[in-house]
């Protein structure tokens, strides 16, 4: 399985572009989306990105977090990591992109 994990912190102008480049899941893959305390749009992003795949999936592979205080990426990484079901893959694009060439590198 792999993980996807994606940490935000006001990235409200192309988190759904990020999210896009991740989106359908295949079978064998979660999400996990780490938001450390945004003061833009970026959660509003996000919940309208993920919303209907998030509820309609039995297998809970879509997983959003808030942080309720700002926190060191370090830190949020390794709350990811301990619940990543997977192949932790951390996502830090900022734009629209391809997830083939993430993966060309990132053995299964």
């Amino acid at each position: 399985m792999k993980s996807y994990i994606l940490i935000t912190d006001n990235c409200e102008s192309y988190v759904h572009d990020v999210l896009c480049s991740l989106l359908p899941l295949e079978e064998n893959e979660e999400l996990i989306i780490f938001d450390n305390l945004s003061t833009d749009n970026t959660v509003p992003n996000i919940v309208s990105t993920i919303d209907p795949m998030m509820w309609l999936d039995e297998k809970a592979r879509y997983r959003f977090y808030i942080n309720t205080k700002r926190e060191e990426i370090e830190v949020i990484k390794k709350k990811a990591l301990s619940i990543a079901k997977g192949n932790a893959i951390f996502i830090d694009k900022k734009e629209k992109f391809d997830i083939r060439e993430v993966l060309k590198d990132v053995k299964n």
